[in-house]
C-alpha cells in the first residue's frame, strides 16, 4: 500500500513540474508576433504534449474500469462453480430475500378506510374498544327506543289536550242550555201567571207540565255536567302524567343523545356500525404494521446471510450482488448480466486502442517536428523527456533501438 501511495506521489510532483515548465514556455512563445516564426511550432509540440497527457490521464481510468469489469466476470465464474451444496444454499437464501422484498412491496401498497386521527384516537383506547363499541350500540338502541316513547307519549299528550278542549267546550255549551232553560222556565211561569190573573183560568196542569219539562231539562243538564267535570278530571291528571313522563323521557333521551353524539365526534363516525368497521381497519392495519416490521427483520436476517455466504466464497465484490438477487436465481439472468460485462469489457478495449493509437500519432508527430526542425525552447526538451517517462511513451528512435 505504501509503494503505490508514493509512486502516486511522485507522479503528482512530476505533473507540477510539467505544468511549470509549460507555463514558462507559453509565457516565452506568447510573445512572438509572427506565425512563420519556428517557435510556433513548439506550441503546437507542447499542444500535442498536453493531448498525450489527458489521453493517457483517460486511459487509466479506462484500465481501472477494465479491471473492475474483469473483477466482477471473475465473481460470475466463481458463483457459476460453486459445489451443490453451497450453490443451493446461496440460491435459497436469495429466493428467500425476493420473496420478502415482494412481501414488503406489496404490504406498501395496502390501504386501509381508516384516518390518521382516527388511528390516532383509537390506539389511545385500544384495549376499551370492543367495550365502548358495545355501548354506542347500546345507546343508539336505547336512543331509538326513548324516541319511540317520545313520539307516544307527544301523541298521548296532544289526545288529552284535545280531550279537554272538547269537554271544556261541552260544559260551556250545557251551561248555555242551563240558562236557556232558566229563561224559557221563568218566561212561561210568568205567561201562566199572567194568564191566571187575567182570565181566572186553571193552570195547574200547565204549570205541572211546564215544571215537570223544566226540572227534567235541569236534572239532565245538571248530570252531563257533572259527567263533564269528572271527564275533565281524568283528562286532567292523564294530561299530567303524560307530561311527567314525557319530560323524564325527553331528559333521558338528551342524555343518551349527548352520549351518541359525543362517540360520533370523537371517532369521526356516523354510527356504531362505522365505528365497528373503523375499529377493523384499525386492527388490519396493526397486523399489516407488525407483519410489515417481521418480514424488514426477516430480510435484514437474510441479507445477512447472503452477505455471509457471499463473503466465504471470496468475491472480490460481494456488496454488488445484494442489489443483484435475481441473478443468484435465475440462471439467465446471470447469463444476460455476464453479456453485459463482457460487452462493457469490450468496449473499454476498444477505447483503449482508440486512446494508445491517439497517443502514439502524438508522439511520432513530435518526433517529425523535432527532426524537422532544430531550434527549440531548451524547455521543450525536457518537457517531451518528462511527458515520455510521466505517460510511459517514447520517440522512435528509441523503440527503433530497443
Amino acid at each position: 500500500m505504501g509503494i503505490f501511495t508514493n509512486r502516486k506521489k511522485k507522479k503528482e510532483i512530476r505533473a507540477a513540474k510539467i505544468d511549470d515548465a509549460f507555463n514558462r514556455v507559453y509565457t516565452q512563445i506568447e510573445g512572438i508576433d509572427s506565425w512563420e516564426d519556428p517557435k510556433k511550432l513548439e506550441h503546437y509540440i507542447l499542444d500535442s504534449c498536453e493531448q498525450i497527457i489527458s489521453s493517457t490521464k483517460e486511459m487509466e481510468r479506462q484500465k481501472t474500469e477494465y479491471r473492475i469489469v474483469t473483477r466482477y466476470l471473475n465473481d460470475i465464474k466463481a458463483i457459476e462453480n460453486l459445489p451443490k451444496d453451497e450453490a443451493k444454499e446461496l440460491r435459497n437464501t436469495a429466493t428467500r430475500i425476493c420473496e420478502l422484498e415482494r412481501s414488503i412491496l406489496d404490504a406498501r401498497t395496502i390501504t386501509r378506510n381508516i384516518t390518521e386521527e382516527q388511528f390516532e384516537v383509537i390506539s389511545s383506547e385500544e384495549g376499551d374498544m370492543p367495550d365502548i363499541i358495545n355501548r354506542f350500540r347500546s345507546d343508539e338502541v336505547y336512543q331509538a327506543k326513548l324516541k319511540r316513547n317520545l313520539s307516544y307519549l307527544e301523541g298521548e299528550k296532544s289526545r288529552w289536550e284535545i280531550e279537554r278542549e272538547e269537554l271544556s267546550g261541552q260544559n260551556k255549551l250545557f251551561k248555555k242550555m242551563a240558562m236557556a232553560v232558566f229563561v224559557t222556565f221563568t218566561t212561561l211561569l210568568m205567561l201562566l201567571l199572567l194568564v191566571y190573573n187575567t182570565g181566572k183560568a186553571d193552570i195547574s196542569i200547565w204549570a205541572i207540565i211546564i215544571l215537570f219539562i223544566c226540572a227534567s231539562s235541569g236534572f239532565i243538564i245538571f248530570l252531563r255536567q257533572n259527567r263533564i267535570t269528572k271527564e275533565n278530571h281524568v283528562a286532567i291528571v292523564h294530561l299530567n302524567q303524560a307530561i311527567s313522563m314525557l319530560n323524564v323521557e325527553r331528559m333521558k333521551y338528551v342524555n343518551v343523545t349527548n352520549s351518541v353524539e359525543y362517540s360520533k365526534d370523537k371517532y369521526h363516525v356516523r354510527n356504531s356500525s362505522e365505528l365497528q368497521y373503523v375499529w377493523e381497519q384499525y386492527s388490519d392495519k396493526v397486523r399489516d404494521q407488525q407483519r410489515y416490521m417481521q418480514t424488514n427483520d426477516d430480510l435484514e436476517f437474510y441479507n445477512n446471510k447472503l452477505e455471509r455466504l457471499l463473503g466465504n466464497i471470496g468475491l472480490a465484490d460481494d456488496k454488488i450482488w445484494l442489489n443483484q438477487v435475481n441473478a443468484l436465481i435465475d440462471k439467465q439472468d446471470m447469463a444476460d448480466c455476464r453479456h453485459r460485462l463482457v460487452q462493457r469489457r469490450k468496449k473499454i478495449r476498444d477505447r483503449l486502442e482508440d486512446h494508445r493509437r491517439i497517443v502514439q500519432e502524438e508522439r511520432d508527430e513530435i518526433d517529425r517536428l523535432m527532426s524537422e526542425h532544430e531550434h527549440y525552447l531548451p524547455e521543450i526538451q525536457e518537457i517531451i523527456k518528462s511527458v515520455d517517462k510521466l505517460c510511459g511513451t517514447s520517440s522512435r528512435s528509441s523503440k527503433r533501438k530497443a
